[in-house]
């Protein structure tokens, strides 16, 4: 078997020339790495490499190119990485480039989309997609997750369990621009609390705060960081959720003077009004594109669709980050998971029950599922204000623990692809005129206690949890107060909260339709992860290890998969060269290792 790294499409073939020396015909010159004044990983003469306007090789290569860095997603350390890039549909142009950890500009692209394939030692592969079009690219950064879980976040949170109300706040401090950490920085919480950086750049506060238990149905109390180092500009979050609990940020100061402020302010608390008519602008198209989902009185659901086996699961998202709306100007490239273990605490409140979280999991995660196959921009998938879904690299033990635990679940009406799955603050179809809260749903005739809109396709639903409360929100999909008061309150799982809310506990109707996926081909704790990488076309799913078996179902290039165990069977050549080695993702599923990212050269799970 090939190298998970070289890739090399036909074994015994040599690799590749460097770049600096092969030309490939679906690129107009060359795809060069600039790395600051000098090539990465390629023989080039030192003269050469002295200035970057004569390194670009095409008159407009500053146009078509980006900027590219690789970081840990846990710690936020610069990586040295591997990359591998080829046009989609194309998987013999690929070619291989190394990324020194300061980062890079990768340079030259003809006009297309291209598969980009990133890898380092120790970490899981991310693949992605890279769109040129001539125009100068967003500047990227792929967060790569290290094969060993890290224990620290859970760590911390202990330490903050030794009191109740203790919360303990930790991060890493580095250069924005080129990546090293700032031994030294001063941080100080608006608990009064300080601490100073290390010679890795890791800072870590604890501080006691007050719970007002009158507040049950409010987000949580508050507070800031203040962090900053000489000869860089001081930066200030406000806004940080306070919870008996662990969470870490990874901060990035530039060089300069003076103070910038970022608001951290928990989607729960948001009223910026501007930014919730996007929202909801955005909203109101997905329910008309969405339309024909609806079930239709007296129709029965077809088998796929209530099982969801065969469900594709994106294995990345690419998140447009500085945003203003939904226009942004950065993109972040995280794993699907790490996504919904990083994002979700900016839409659920921390502090909520496990299994509130859990429910709000599945929707977070097939939420951004469907903008990986709906995305709003060439360039990014979804962005990461509340025009979209709230999202932030700073991660808290509770929700990274409520991704683990629905690991690969999401939702789907067609029993194929992920549902549009909506959700608001506060469902009840009864708007209190005394709340001060922004009910949005066009059609309250369901009634008190009641969730749906039913203008909109959404059917009413008894939810009896939010009988007397507010509508603050669009009254459609899953009622995020909801699910804490069933988890809280009445003892109810995450499944039970997600069917309820998504199809009726079994009873579908209207847009109230989408079912959890049983993890077919989708990761779980047991077993190795992996990706398709078939360079854009459908992998088939076999019943048996063998290309004599029958197609049982179809994965999209990219998606996500578990490797259960692994046996040999017809030998088979891919993206990865020719295997006889066939991975188990289910009960009589079967995908050929060729055609598997797994980040290693060798077995990665146990013998069928």
């Amino acid at each position: 078997m090939t190298s998970r790294r070289t890739r090399s499409p036909h074994p015994g073939r040599a690799a590749p020339a460097p770049l600096a020396r092969s030309g490939l015909p679906w690129l107009a010159g060359f795809c060069t790495l600039i790395m600051g004044s000098a090539f990465a990983g390629q023989n080039a003469p030192a003269a050469a490499a002295t200035d970057a306007a004569r390194i670009a090789v095409r008159s407009d290569a500053t146009a078509a190119a980006f900027d590219l860095r690789v970081r840990d997603s846990v710690s936020g350390r610069a990586l040295p990485a591997q990359l591998s890039l080829a046009p989609v549909g194309a998987a013999t142009a690929r070619q291989r480039l190394d990324l020194a950890a300061a980062g890079g500009r990768v340079a030259g692209l003809a006009p297309g989309e291209y598969r980009l394939t990133v890898s380092a030692p120790g970490y899981l592969p991310v693949v992605t997609t890279v769109h040129s079009d001539n125009a100068l690219g967003l500047p990227t950064t792929v967060w790569l997750s290290p094969k060993r879980e890290s224990e620290a976040l859970d760590l911390l949170a202990l330490k903050a369990a030794e009191c109740s109300d203790c919360s303990v706040l930790s991060g890493h401090v580095y250069d924005q621009r080129t990546g090293p950490p700032l031994a030294g920085a001063r941080v100080r919480s608006g608990l009064g609390e300080r601490a100073v950086a290390d010679a890795d750049g890791y800072f870590e506060l604890r501080g006691k705060f007050v719970q007002d238990a009158s507040r049950q149905d409010a987000p949580p109390p508050t507070t800031s960081l203040e962090i900053e180092a000489p000869g860089y500009r001081a930066q200030r979050l406000e806004g940080l959720s306070l919870v008996n609990d662990s969470s870490h940020f990874v901060v990035d100061l530039a060089r300069g003077s003076g103070r910038s402020v970022e608001k951290r302010v928990h989607a729960q608390a948001e009223d910026n009004a501007a930014a919730l008519r996007e929202r909801e602008a955005l909203m109101r198209q997905l329910d008309a594109d969405n339309a024909g989902q609806a079930m239709r009185a007296g129709q029965t659901l077809a088998a796929a669709q209530v099982s969801a086996t065969a469900v594709s699961v994106p294995s990345s998202i690419r998140v447009g980050t500085n945003c203003s709306g939904r226009s942004c100007s950065g993109v972040s490239v995280y794993s699907l998971e790490d996504y919904v273990a990083k994002g979700l605490d900016e839409e659920w409140i921390p502090s909520w029950h496990a299994q509130s979280l859990a429910a709000g999991a599945v929707a977070y995660r097939t939420y951004g599922a469907y903008f990986v196959a709906h995305p709003i921009n060439s360039r990014y998938d979804i962005c990461n204000t509340t025009s979209c879904q709230v999202f932030n690299a700073d991660s808290v033990s509770a929700t990274v623990a409520a991704a683990n635990a629905t690991r690969g679940v999401i939702l789907s009406r067609d029993g194929k692809s992920a549902a549009f799955s909506e959700y608001s603050s506060e469902n009840n179809a009864w708007d209190d005129p005394s709340d001060g809260l922004s009910c949005s749903n066009n059609d309250l005739s369901c009634g008190n206690g009641n969730n749906g809109s039913p203008r909109n396709n959404w059917p009413c639903l008894s939810d009896s949890v939010g009988k007397g409360k507010g509508c603050f929100g669009h009254g459609r999909g899953m009622s995020q107060w909801g699910t804490q008061r069933w988890a809280a309150n009445n003892g109810r799982d995450w499944k039970w909260i997600t069917d309820h809310y998504f199809n009726n506990n079994n009873k579908p109707a209207g847009m109230r339709n989408a079912f959890r996926s049983d993890g077919g081909g989708s990761p779980n704790p047991g077993g190795a992860p992996g990706t398709v990488d078939t360079n854009g076309t459908p992998l088939n799913v076999r019943s048996g290890p063998g290309t004599g078996y029958s197609v049982v179902a179809t994965l999209a290039d990219g998606s996500s998969v578990t490797i259960q165990c692994q046996t040999n069977g017809t030998s088979v050549t891919g993206t990865f060269g020719t295997s006889k080695i066939w991975n188990r993702i289910g009960s009589g599923r079967f995908i050929p290792d060729a055609y598997t990212q797994t980040g290693s050269d060798g077995r990665v799970a146990p013998d069928c």
